[in-house]
């Protein structure tokens, strides 16, 4: 996101896209999902990169009712003390759409500068805990089993008084206990980091083509990315410098994903950074990571040269077996598709896979996956600009954009957004994205933030659309939530894999179920499973249009 990585960002210029079925509403009013984001100054006011970030969301069922239901960050201003920004929202699902507020009761409601949320079992006891990221301390808050949550910050030792953005819960060693991951930024508090548009800042690196800009990332000092290991108790330990993920020159990291790249049966991480190369860490196996991002060539884009990463995911989008990574980028810039070259190097498909749609935006948040379940990866990217006073200057761009939806055709993307519904006609500047099916209909929906305003909660309604099989995963042997997982799926002689990811798109976390389209498959013909450790089970015939449970240590047992 620095200065000098703006380029002129129009407001999305859609390209033709056909009728493929899909349909998305904004449903949000009438949800009882009440909430608006709080960034810093007003838009036109604003005068330091953080507040610009906005804030991310989480899909999780806390109450293991079946039903998913929502996290929501917020932020601050710099006006107010610390510890007195607008509180998190925690809203429970009724699997029908409509949500309550439950912060009070839950106790969850974090005041600080919010920024992104992690979910996971860090104790194995059944219930999803929550990790909170902050621009200052962050929060670990423990899910007590009975609606309520404890914050266990202090004693877990996870507060990382930094600046951070994205982090993500795996098990990084195979020893059935969530570790986890923190993406950190900068220094860039007020009284280290002149204000935009301040005589210092004119004579820095703070400007871009007549405007005066956040200073930052380039020419600000970078804070160093964590690594905890959790013990399965509640606790963790820092082993970022003994993993080998501590580095000499940090990174400014935004975006973060764990999911076993090369297919060793061992979870890597994926960090996206911004203005420098980003960072692929493999795991070693033995509780240590190499830094392979340059040597896979997934560091950098085609012309060997680094981007604004902001948002990140994993995804097989040409069915090959192997896992792809999506990430979104700074305006004029595309968004990058590295496709895996069976687990060895990676190529930068994004113009050949139809990303060029997506040069005119700056996006965030995205995710694949299969929107209209006809047994491909389809592509969501949130999008918006983080400099407001864009629109007062005739740039030809704007600060409101719309998103992107990308149709799978074939291993290639094809631009259905004009075509796909009001509610992705709406603009607004989108930052965090959540993707789940909190209606339990069978589709993938999306939950977007979007930086001073209202989220949008948008519902798939597409009326053609094929079949569906969700697989929600219980670990005993391996870490509860199942984090590692890959699972291949086959029905209609077409063979699809997932894999129980931790983290992903950006400062947000998604329904922890894994959801496959079947087209007009109504058996799935084969379930193949291997857990994180290493143990493999089969599932045959299983009818579709349906979640079911499967233990690791009984297989199906809903």
């Amino acid at each position: 996101m620095a200065a000098g990585a703006l380029i002129l960002g129009l407001t999305p210029v859609h390209g033709e896209s056909s009728d493929t079925g899909l349909r998305f509403v904004d449903v949000t009013s009438g949800s009882g999902i009440q909430y608006r984001n709080v960034c810093g100054a007003r838009p036109g006011d604003k005068g330091w990169l953080m507040e610009s970030m906005g804030a991310g969301a989480a899909w999780l069922d806390y109450d293991n009712d079946g039903n998913l239901d929502l996290y929501v960050v917020n932020g601050s201003t710099l006006e107010r003390d610390a510890g007195e920004g607008e509180p998190n929202q925690l809203f429970r699902g009724d699997g029908r759409g409509h949500f309550k507020d439950v912060t009070q009761q839950a106790r969850v409601g974090d005041r600080g500068w919010g920024h992104g949320v992690a979910v996971g079992d860090i104790d194995n006891d059944g219930d999803a805990d929550i990790y909170v990221t902050n621009y200052g301390p962050n929060v670990l808050y423990r899910n007590n089993g009975d609606g309520t949550f404890d914050d266990i910050t202090k004693a877990a030792g996870v507060g990382n008084e930094l600046w951070s953005t994205s982090a993500a819960f795996f098990d990084m060693d195979g020893d059935g206990n969530l570790d986890l991951y923190v993406g950190n930024y900068m220094v860039g508090t007020p009284d280290k980091v002149p204000r935009r548009g301040s005589e210092e800042a004119r004579k820095g690196n703070c400007h871009y083509r007549g405007l005066h800009v956040f200073c930052g990332p380039m020419g600000q000092v970078p804070f160093q990315n964590v690594l905890y290991r959790g013990s399965g108790d509640g606790k963790f330990r820092d082993v970022t410098r003994e993993s080998g993920v501590w580095l000499e020159q940090p990174r400014y990291t935004l975006g973060v994903v764990t999911a076993d790249y090369d297919n060793d049966g061992d979870q890597d991480i994926y960090a996206a950074n911004d203005s420098v190369q980003n960072s692929l860490w493999r795991n070693n196996g033995d509780g240590t990571f190499a830094d392979v991002g340059v040597p896979t060539m997934s560091a950098l884009n085609a012309d060997g040269k680094a981007q604004a990463g902001m948002g990140v995911n994993f995804g097989d989008y040409d069915a090959d077996g192997w896992l792809d990574i999506i990430v979104t980028n700074f305006a004029h810039d595309l968004s990058t598709v590295y496709r895996n070259q069976l687990g060895k190097f990676f190529l930068d498909d994004s113009i050949l896979s139809g990303l060029g749609v997506t040069r005119q935006t700056l996006s965030w948040g995205t995710a694949f996956h299969d929107f209209d379940c006809d047994g491909d990866l389809d592509l969501f990217i949130a999008n918006g600009h983080v400099y407001p006073q864009v629109d007062d200057y005739a740039l030809g761009t704007s600060f409101r954009q719309t998103n992107h939806l990308l149709v799978n055709e074939g291993g290639r993307f094809g631009d259905a957004t004009a075509a796909s519904g009001p509610g992705l006609a709406i603009a607004r500047s989108y930052r965090g994205a959540a993707f789940g099916d909190y209606d339990n209909d069978g589709d993938m929906d999306v939950f977007a933030t979007a930086l001073d305003e209202e989220a949008l909660l948008l519902r798939n309604d597409s009326p053609r659309r094929g079949h569906y099989l969700e697989i929600r995963l219980i670990g005993t042997d391996s870490n509860r939530d199942a984090v590692g997982t890959r699972v291949a799926l086959t029905a209609g002689g077409r063979r699809q894999i997932r894999q129980r990811k931790g983290g992903g798109s950006y400062l947000s976390a998604s329904d922890p179920r894994l959801h496959f389209g079947l087209g007009s498959s109504t058996t799935v013909d084969l379930v193949e499973i291997r857990w994180p450790g290493g143990k493999k089970a089969v599932v045959r015939d299983i009818p579709a249009d349906r979640v079911i449970t499967i233990r690791e240590d009984r297989g199906v047992v809903e």
